[in-house]
């Protein structure tokens, strides 16, 4: 039986260097690997990345662009490497060729991929879905370059799919997309596997888990965490994730354990009192649905799709504020407080371990998935 073929035109995916990024994406599509023959292309950010590799049932190919060894997010960016990323990427596109088995291109992150995803189904003459997942929309779509990418790429797709519904909502008023519809991705099964939660020993023990840059508030956390601190307040900060970290981490007592498998972020989050994630800007974050599973309440800011994940606000510390300063007082604020009150703590677990989670399986969005592309080639 002939396989459809499922085209994937992707901003990011696993490298040898750095095998957490976009891993997301890679296990959904592994999740997907029996129904659809699957070939993806991607860039190569680092020179340890192979240009082409098996990953599994899943065909890499990556292209060859001006990173700098950096990815976008890490400062990889500017005009340069951009045109070099949008050109590289549709070259690559090329050897994609047409024939009789039925076809489907999807494209992860609007921006930069729709503009070729667009073309590439044009010339093989297939269906093609886009979808965003956060800094695509709210982050380069709100740039004149950005926008007019996003706008021509998705103009003709088929479907267009947004990872929260702010997310979708900003894609229908400002850049006038009819229909988009909604698909956040899920986690891995091994969080859902819930024990009963056994609240930690003090001293507070609070948790980061994602890449350390600015965008994502990793600056932020250290102000705060070191705030707390001056304000007498006895903490330990554990540290999940790569980048390149920021030099204040030298001069503070944290424990930076850099990239982790799932089931050590499992075991972190299972130890630790609370997490934080006061980003710039999101989708639905996968470690704050994670850290949900787990009954780990959660300190981040109100931006994309968080506030969606905690109906009635348990569970959940917004960190909000007009300007940087007070921003990082608000979190530093909580740290104070729930430090002194352990109680707060004990009472959000408790609401978080309350909840149906089901709904946040990447099952249930593999499933999803599958029909959305199925409906589309049929």
């Amino acid at each position: 039986m002939v396989r459809p073929r499922l085209r994937v035109l992707t901003a990011s995916w696993p490298g040898r260097k750095e095998p957490w990024r976009a891993r997301f994406i890679r296990d959904l599509h592994l999740e997907l690997a029996d129904e659809f023959d699957t070939e993806v292309i991607a860039p190569r950010i680092h020179e340890e990345d192979p240009l082409e590799e098996d990953d599994g049932p899943l065909r890499v190919r990556r292209f060859r662009y001006r990173s700098g060894s950096k990815a976008p997010r890490a400062g990889g960016g500017g005009p340069i490497a951009a045109l070099s990323w949008l050109l590289s990427a549709y070259r690559e596109s090329r050897k994609w060729q047409r024939d009789q088995i039925p076809s489907l291109v999807l494209a992860h992150w609007a921006v930069p991929t729709a503009i070729i995803a667009r073309r590439c189904a044009r010339r093989l003459g297939c269906p093609f879905i886009v979808w965003c997942h956060g800094s695509d929309v709210h982050h380069y779509g709100r740039t004149g370059i950005g926008a007019r990418l996003l706008r021509t790429g998705v103009e003709s797709a088929d479907r267009v799919l947004a990872a929260s519904k702010p997310m979708a909502s900003e894609l229908m008023d400002r850049h006038h997309v009819s229909a988009v519809e909604l698909l956040p991705i899920g986690i891995d099964s091994i969080f859902l596997d819930r024990p009963v939660r056994v609240s930690p020993t003090m001293p507070l023990k609070l948790l980061w888990v994602g890449e350390r840059i600015e965008s994502k508030g990793y600056h932020r956390v250290l102000d705060a965490v070191e705030g707390a601190r001056q304000e007498g307040v006895s903490v330990a900060l554990e540290v999940i994730g790569g980048g390149a970290g920021n030099p204040r981490e030298r001069h503070q007592d944290h424990q930076i354990r850099g990239p982790q498998s799932p089931v050590e972020v499992v075991a972190a989050m299972d130890r630790s009192h609370l997490l934080l994630l006061p980003s710039k800007g999101e989708g639905t974050p996968l470690v704050i649905q994670e850290a949900i599973a787990r009954g780990l309440p959660v300190a981040a800011t109100p931006v994309g799709g968080i506030p969606e994940l905690f109906p009635g606000g348990a569970g959940w510390f917004p960190i909000a504020g007009k300007n940087e300063q007070e921003i990082c007082t608000r979190l530093r604020d909580v740290i104070v407080e729930v430090a002194a009150k352990p109680e707060m703590l004990e009472s959000a677990s408790s609401a978080l371990m309350e909840r149906d989670i089901s709904s946040l399986s990447r099952q249930c969005c593999a499933d999803r998935l599958r029909t959305i592309v199925s409906e589309v080639l049929s």
